[in-house]
């Protein structure tokens, strides 16, 4: 009887023995099953991290005069100039709406797709006057005012490619798609940027 009791015991501890071992791997193995929901979830926040931005400051001189004779141009009744300051804050990344992830349950692939390119995604400009000069017989009109802000903010634009910052959203994009990938991977999937390869900056349209 007592022989029984001991092969009971014995089976009841090795039972034990399996069920937390069990216990203890299972969290490891449940790690390598992360859904593609989950994972997608996780990986489209650091996309946006593709962004780099920079400051510029112009200062725009406009004169000019007007006359029916040429000698009275260089008198100031006939002349006005317009001295402004344009502030502007440039962000150059990667259009998330044209860059796809996509997944392949079956290869258990995390696919990035769309423009391997950086761009300029927006600029915010103000624009202050230090001095407006205008002649008793050559003033500004509205329209001149529009003309010379949007000539200081071209130069503006003129300025982002010389900056550098095109340049710095290749190499946050190469850094920020290593965080993904080893995200990607670290979950045990498979990450795969068929984006294309990195090149010149996308040119501005004027």
């Amino acid at each position: 009887m007592n022989r029984i009791k001991g092969l009971i015991i014995l089976v009841a501890v090795a039972l034990l023995v399996y069920f937390i071992t069990r216990q203890v791997y299972e969290p490891e193995a449940r790690s390598e099953t992360i859904s593609s929901t989950i994972l997608l979830e996780r990986v489209r926040p650091v996309l946006k991290l593709i962004t780099v931005e920079g400051e510029f400051n112009e200062i725009y001189d406009s004169r000019s005069s007007a006359s029916m004779f040429e000698i009275l141009k260089s008198f100031t009744p006939f002349q006005k100039r317009a001295l402004l300051r344009i502030k502007a804050r440039v962000s150059v990344g990667y259009d998330m709406e044209s860059m796809d992830l996509s997944v392949d349950d079956a290869t258990r692939t995390v696919s990035l797709k769309g423009k391997a390119l950086p761009e300029i995604l927006s600029i915010e400009h103000q624009v202050d006057y230090y001095n407006i000069d205008q002649g008793l017989f050559n003033s500004f009109t509205a329209a001149e005012i529009n003309r010379i802000e949007q000539d200081a903010q071209l130069k503006i634009r003129q300025q982002i490619p010389k900056s550098g910052l095109f340049e710095e959203a290749v190499a946050r994009r190469s850094e920020v798609i290593g965080v993904i990938r080893a995200l990607v991977e670290g979950a045990g999937w498979t990450f795969a940027d068929t984006s294309g390869p990195h090149g010149a900056p996308v040119p501005i349209k004027q």
